[in-house]
C-alpha cells in the first residue's frame, strides 16, 4: 500500500520523506491548518525533491477563480481540494490556463453516518476526480482533526465511489498511525490505494518524527495486495 505523508513544513522533513520512499508528500496551503505554509515557501520546499512529482498541494479555495490563481503560482501537478463543488472541479479541468497533466484529489469528509446527500456527494466527485480522500468531517470541514473514521463508514464510502468509477484512486486519512495499521492494515489495504498520514508521524504539529515516518512506510509496503 502506498503512503502520502502530509503536513510538511520543514526542509529536513522533505528529505526524510523522500529518503524513506514516501510515495507522495503533501504541503498544506490552508490558513485554518496548524501546518499552513505560504505558497512561496512550498515552492522552496518542493525544490528540494529529486522527484518533483511526489508533491501534493493541499488547498481550500473559496471559488474557481481563486483556485486558478493559486495553481498559477506553483508547478505542482497533484492538487488536493478541500473545497469546490464537483461542477467547479469539472470546469477547472477545462480551463486553458490549467496544466492538462493536473491530477485532482478531492477530500470528502465522512460524518457519523452516510445519508443520501453524502452518497450523492461521493458519487458526483468520483465521476470528475482522479482520486478521493476520505477524512473525518467536523462542522462541515474535512481534515486536520486527527480523528479516525470507523472502518465500517469508510468501506461504505469506498463502495459508493467504486460503483460509479471503478478506476477511482482511494486515499484514507483521519488520524492514522502505526498502531491502527498493525490492527487494521490488512482490511484497509484491500480497499484503499493510499494511506494519508499527518499527525500520526509527528512530535508536534508540523514537526515530523523520522523514526515514525520510516516505521509506517516500511509497515505499509508489506500490506500490498
Amino acid at each position: 500500500m502506498k503512503v502520502k505523508i502530509c503536513g510538511i513544513t520543514r526542509a529536513e522533513d522533505v528529505m526524510v520523506c523522500e529518503e524513506n520512499n514516501a510515495d507522495l508528500i503533501g504541503f498544506i496551503n490552508i490558513k485554518r491548518s496548524q501546518r499552513f505554509v505560504e505558497l512561496n515557501k512550498i515552492n522552496e520546499l518542493t525544490s528540494k525533491l529529486k522527484i518533483k512529482d511526489k508533491s501534493v498541494l493541499v488547498i481550500e479555495p473559496d471559488n474557481l477563480k481563486e483556485a486558478e490563481l493559486i495553481l498559477e503560482k506553483t508547478d505542482i501537478n497533484i492538487v488536493q481540494f478541500h473545497s469546490l463543488s464537483s461542477d467547479h472541479i469539472n470546469s477547472l479541468k477545462e480551463l486553458e490556463s490549467i496544466n492538462k497533466e493536473l491530477k485532482i484529489i478531492k477530500a470528502v469528509g465522512i460524518p457519523e453516518r452516510i445519508n443520501e446527500l453524502k452518497k450523492i456527494e461521493i458519487e458526483d466527485f468520483a465521476r470528475v476526480c482522479d482520486s478521493l480522500l476520505f477524512d473525518y468531517e467536523n462542522h462541515g470541514k474535512s481534515g486536520g482533526t486527527g480523528k479516525q473514521i470507523p472502518l465500517k463508514l469508510v468501506f461504505e464510502a469506498a463502495r459508493i465511489a467504486k460503483n460509479v468509477n471503478d478506476d477511482i484512486e482511494l486515499f484514507l486519512a483521519g488520524g492514522l498511525n502505526l498502531k491502527q495499521l498493525e490492527n487494521e492494515g490488512n482490511f484497509i489495504a484491500e480497499i484503499f490505494d493510499f494511506i494519508d498520514v499527518n499527525s500520526g508521524v509527528e512530535d508536534q504539529p508540523g514537526f515530523k518524527n523520522e523514526q515514525k515516518i520510516r516505521s509506517i512506510i516500511q509497515f505499509s509496503k508489506k500490506l500490498n495486495f
